[in-house]
Parts: C-alpha cells; sequence; structure tokens
C-alpha cells in the first residue's frame, strides 16, 4: 500500500509545495510508504479528452493513481478556490470512456491547502464534492489550511505542524481500513 502525494503550485517558491514534502515526512516518521509528484517537474499538457492518452504524462500519472491507496491533493488558494493544475490532474486521471477507467474510484483524498489569508479554509470544498459524488471518493476529515500566519522562516509553525501530522495519521488510518473494502465503484448516480 502506498498513499499519493500530488503538488500542483508552478510557483518555484511554493508554500504547498513545501507541505506536501511534510507530508510526506509524517508518512515516512509512521513508516508508510508515500509517493510525491510533482505536476510542475511533469510540465503536465492541457487536458483534451483526446490526445492525452497517449502522453507519457498520463500513462504515469493513472498508473499511479489507480495503485494508489488514496491520494493527499496539495494546492495554492487562488480565487477561494484550489488551483487550476489540481483540477486539471483530477481531469486526467479521472477521465473515462470507451477504453479509459477513472483512477480516481474509491480513493480515500486528503486535501491540504497554503493560502494568504485565513478566510478560504472551504477551497477544497467544490472539489471534494464533486470527488464524491462523481468517483465516490471518501474525504479525510481532517484537511489541511495552511495561511500566512502558520509560516515563520519559511517553515512550517510549531503551532499547526500537528494537525498535518494529525491528518497524514487519519489518511493513512482510513486507508488502511478501507483496503479490505467489499465494492468498487464505476459512474453511477
Amino acid at each position: 500500500m502506498y498513499i499519493l502525494i500530488v503538488s500542483s503550485s508552478q510557483d518555484p517558491n511554493s508554500r504547498s509545495r513545501i507541505l506536501a514534502q511534510e507530508c510526506q515526512h509524517a508518512f515516512n516518521d509512521m513508516g508508510i510508504n508515500a509517493k510525491l509528484v510533482d505536476l510542475d517537474e511533469l510540465k503536465v499538457p492541457n487536458f483534451d479528452n483526446d490526445t492525452i492518452y497517449q502522453t507519457e504524462q498520463y500513462q504515469y500519472l493513472h498508473s499511479l493513481t489507480i495503485e494508489a491507496a488514496g491520494v493527499v491533493l496539495c494546492s495554492p488558494t487562488y480565487n477561494w478556490g484550489c488551483c487550476s493544475e489540481i483540477k486539471k490532474y483530477i481531469e486526467y486521471v479521472g477521465s473515462t470512456d470507451e477504453n479509459h477507467v477513472s483512477a480516481l474510484f474509491d480513493k480515500v483524498v486528503t486535501f491540504v491547502n497554503a493560502a494568504g489569508l485565513p478566510h478560504s479554509y472551504m477551497a477544497h470544498s467544490a472539489l471534494a464534492t464533486s470527488l464524491m459524488i462523481d468517483f465516490k471518493c471518501i474525504i479525510n476529515p481532517y484537511n489541511v489550511y495552511v495561511h500566512n500566519r502558520h509560516w515563520l522562516d519559511g517553515r512550517l509553525t510549531d503551532e499547526r505542524r500537528p494537525r498535518l501530522v494529525k491528518s497524514m495519521k487519519v489518511m493513512a488510518e482510513l486507508c488502511t481500513l478501507l483496503e479490505g473494502r467489499t465494492y468498487q465503484s464505476e459512474w453511477e448516480l
């Protein structure tokens, strides 16, 4: 079992990327296998529902996601929501047609958001709802929301670190408990 951590920021000084690395450290400290993928490094082309299926990026991301027990989605908060790159990732691995099946069905998902102000703590809720309804994902109620006041000298403050660690612990527990589930979802209402 492994948990996939997806870093989605395009900013070279990204705080959400730092948070993704912190999530990986938290899993490592618990003895949980976690793989970190940085969408900025992959240079993922725009989703077109046609030629993307032949790209190395699609094949790599789909394979990593479908084999993962769960996914941690790390995103900066822009305009009161998650960034467009995390949405692009969901479109990529979630796409289903007569030849492709979504890699997101039944995944446990944790949202980790970095923001400037404390006001956007619900930034992930639209994507969370979509993932629950479309892909029957289990959303970890212990999301991580970090804003400017949670950083000191480029590092996460001691006040906020326990929330990140607890969120990853809950994520690991949910993934472990659901590993033996007896159902498999597909497109259905």
